[in-house]
């Protein structure tokens, strides 16, 4: 048997694609082109320049809130004028309520209520009673949530520019700003107070900045800022403060050093200083040991002047009590409790 071996090259047809599957393959590479291309325009990070865009679950549907200018966003989707986005930020958690609706876990209990980049921070959206929302995270009192939603496309605009700039970079949220326990916003109208448990004095509105300067229970005394006509204000005029906590009093005892304030206290004791009392008291002085000022009810001091002696001495332990008194002292030398001169006791 004899066997012939060729050196003549092997069919073309086994080497290279003919007109009708050349055909194929580039089709199927341009549509694979063409899938990686949309994935990327999808997957977009663009700001909102629409100050209240409407932020809706679905094309026309369901409104969740509205977005601020400024706020960023990430494009999941295009549908004709309007656009998937998803909105990511930060959410008091009071706010907030357990909801497993439409595969979400969360719903936002309030009227209207600010996610924020940060705790604490800029506004980035104001969603409405029910928004559905998911949590991804929680620090301290606030949660960090998604939601993905439709708004107009016309009210964003991609970082790239159309002249080909720079990208802006995306806010990045994921670190949270630090938290200042002494600042923070109004999350509703609410009625103030001159202290705890005492008539309304008027209203702050839902929004206002202010600075947490005590706090004594489920109570904490504020500051805000504001303006008003210089013709519609006077001096103090040495009247008595009210509303004033020993907290404060012991955490800034040079600032109101010789203020005169108005205290609701408890009578503990008459007690006389001897010379472990010095150098707050004067050996021989008279003062009360009282607990104050309501709710608060820590220990205080107050001097007795001889003119104030026999009212005082017809007191009752835990007869309570409304007393003026002006400050010598925020925090007393050893055990750092307020010392107050007594002026007057109130009938």
């Amino acid at each position: 048997m004899t066997f012939v071996l060729s050196s003549r090259p092997q069919s073309t047809a086994l080497r290279r694609p003919q007109p009708a599957a050349r055909t194929l393959l580039t089709l199927a590479l341009a549509g694979v082109s063409a899938c990686v291309a949309a994935v990327s325009a999808a997957a977009q990070p663009v700001t909102v320049q629409r100050e209240g865009a409407q932020f809706r679950a679905e094309p026309g549907g369901t409104i969740l809130g509205k977005l601020a200018a400024g706020a960023p966003v990430t494009v999941q989707d295009r549908r004709g004028a309007d656009a998937q986005v998803l909105l990511d930020g930060w959410i008091f958690e009071g706010s907030l309520q357990a909801d497993t609706r439409e595969g979400h876990d969360l719903s936002v209990t309030p009227a209207q209520e600010n996610l924020r980049a940060a705790p604490n921070g800029r506004v980035l959206a104001r969603l409405v009673h029910g928004a559905l929302l998911d949590s991804v995270e929680r620090r301290g009192r606030w949660v960090h949530v998604r939601r993905s939603g439709w708004i107009a496309a016309a009210a964003f605009a991609t970082n790239a520019t159309a002249s080909g700039g720079a990208a802006a970079a995306p806010l990045d949220t994921s670190q949270a700003e630090e938290v200042d326990p002494t600042r923070a916003v109004l999350r509703r109208r609410v009625q103030l107070f001159l202290a705890p448990d005492t008539p309304s004095t008027g209203f702050l509105d839902a929004g206002v900045p202010v600075r947490i300067t005590a706090r004594a229970g489920e109570w904490v005394r504020i500051e805000a800022s504001g303006w008003v006509r210089e013709s519609e204000v006077r001096p103090p005029g040495g009247q008595a403060v009210s509303g004033v906590t020993a907290a404060e009093l012991r955490a800034h005892p040079d600032e109101w050093q010789g203020k005169i304030l108005r205290w609701n206290i408890q009578f503990i004791a008459l007690q006389t200083a001897d010379e472990l009392r010095a150098p707050d008291f004067a050996v021989g002085q008279h003062y009360i040991l009282a607990r104050g000022p309501a709710p608060e009810y820590a220990f205080v001091y107050v001097t007795v002047p001889d003119d104030k002696l026999a009212a005082v001495a017809q007191l009752r332990p835990l007869d309570t009590l409304t007393i003026v008194a002006r400050v010598r002292s925020g925090r007393s030398a050893y055990l750092a409790n307020p010392i107050l001169d007594l002026v007057d006791v109130v009938p």
